[in-house]
């Protein structure tokens, strides 16, 4: 049985309860090293008529603050337009807006709503003698318009064609990370294509968006709109349950903003965010801060247009593992006797060792992991990665490698003295504290003098 641990409830109808300069490029740049953000872009459907601004202000505006908020990729939940036309001018709208990231580089995926669909006729409601459930998979208009071609990121769809169903990748907080978008209330086979998707890839971070999953209170919607074909609950029970490697759901559709945070029975957790809004005045975006050392996720929304900010909504939650599960073993420290400092996984692991701290915190930590003998692996805390022999123990010793292979196996050396040191199975050289530790750790010695000793420090 699956526990609920956090809910956090949107209030309906609440607007924004204040207005101030921005707040977030600052605050995320004061984040960890390592941390990155998401943003979320909730329902544009009022935001595609005439003259409005809106849309595009968010865009730019993301596009101005990517190195502030160390900004890795963009999700739109959906209804990016109210309703089709002839012209297709609510869709021009979009694509212009929507193209600010694009020419920008910054990768983007929509999930496609009711309203970007065949199923939703002009002034917002159902196409009147029409089947719904056969025209809410009508998406040739967005497809035009949006075209799997546009976005770079994609690595295969469902359909030949069509963005409706499709998966990304990029790397961020020294992670991969796979995000799914899947169709309003998907039929059950694109879930199953998305089980194998998610199954491939048991090393990736996935993240699922789709248009309809939390409801307006922060439950699982139980229904299919009446004419979809699975239910969010259906998705969460076959999709989102049973991969631990599923971290994050992102929804829009109803009500203005709402989270959850379920815990699996392997005590893996996946965190769900609503954010619709639905607003006729302003332009919300929803910041998501993942800080992979940590292993913490937080968010809060932000209006460009006007400054609005919504505090109600913003959550913070821990204890979240991102990156392939743990491996067992001892946590550890290592401390080099070269310098008498603890060897860091600098930079939460995007660049080599280094034995240069003085005392044993996040970065410092390591899980020995025993492969019988004495042949183990190092897993770095920091970095949710394993430490190699870069380049066949050409290169310094970096932890940037999601699965143990040959060049993340050593030989663990008991000194005698309380000492340990490590031979890399690279090349078969022991790790020194390259300069007396001034330097980076690196495999190129052949006997063990001062450089080549560590301390164990079992945490």
């Amino acid at each position: 049985m699956i526990l609920l641990m956090l809910m956090i409830a949107a209030v309906s109808g609440a607007g924004p309860v204040q207005a101030r300069t921005l707040p977030a490029p600052a605050a995320v740049a004061a984040a960890a090293p390592g941390a990155f953000s998401l943003a979320v872009i909730p329902d544009t459907q009022q935001e595609v008529f005439g003259a409005d601004t809106r849309f595009a202000n968010r865009t730019q505006w993301l596009v101005d603050n990517r190195a502030a908020l160390n900004l890795a990729f963009v999700l739109h939940t959906g209804d990016v337009v109210n309703w089709d036309t002839a012209d297709h001018a609510q869709y021009a709208i979009a694509r212009t807006a929507m193209q600010k990231l694009t020419s920008a580089g910054i990768p983007w995926i929509p999930a496609i709503g009711n309203h970007d669909t065949a199923a939703v006729c002009a002034g917002g409601s159902a196409c009147p003698g029409q089947s719904a459930h056969v025209n809410v998979r009508g998406t040739a208009t967005f497809n035009q318009y949006f075209p799997v071609s546009s976005f770079p990121a994609v690595n295969g769809t469902f359909e030949s064609g069509k963005v409706d169903n499709a998966w990304s990748t990029f790397t961020a907080g020294n992670m991969d990370w796979l995000v799914l978008n899947l169709e309003l209330w998907p039929r059950a086979q694109v879930i199953s294509w998305a089980r194998d998707v998610v199954a491939g890839h048991p090393q990736h971070n996935v993240i699922v968006v789709t248009h309809s999953y939390l409801n307006a209170g922060g439950g699982i919607e139980q229904g299919n709109g009446g004419y979809g074909d699975t239910s969010p609950q259906y998705l969460y029970d076959n999709l989102v349950r049973p991969f631990s490697n599923v971290k994050l759901v992102f929804s829009g559709h109803v009500g203005n903003a709402a989270s959850r945070t379920d815990v699996r029975p392997d005590g893996s957790k996946v965190v769900s965010f609503l954010g619709a809004f639905h607003s006729n005045s302003t332009n919300p975006v929803q910041i998501v801060t993942i800080d992979p050392a940590a292993g913490s996720v937080s968010t809060r929304f932000y209006a460009p247009k006007d400054g609005a900010t919504w505090p109600q909504y913003a959550t913070t939650v821990t204890g979240v593992s991102w990156g392939p599960p743990q491996p067992s073993g001892s946590w550890v420290a290592l401390r080099a006797v070269a310098n008498d400092r603890f060897v860091t996984a600098e930079a939460a692991g995007a660049q080599p060792l280094i034995a240069n701290r003085t005392v044993a915190q996040g970065w410092e930590r390591f899980i020995l992991h025993s492969l019988g003998g004495n042949e183990v692996n190092l897993w770095s805390l920091a970095s949710q990665r394993y430490v190699t022999a870069e380049a066949a123990g050409a290169q310094p010793l970096i932890a940037n490698r999601a699965e143990a292979l040959g060049w993340e196996q050593f030989e663990l050396i008991d000194n005698g003295d309380g000492t340990v040191s490590f031979r890399a199975r690279a090349n078969n050289l022991l790790v020194t504290a390259e300069a007396a530790g001034a330097q980076s750790l690196v495999a190129n010695r052949t006997a063990i003098g001062g450089w080549e000793k560590f301390v164990l420090v079992r945490l």
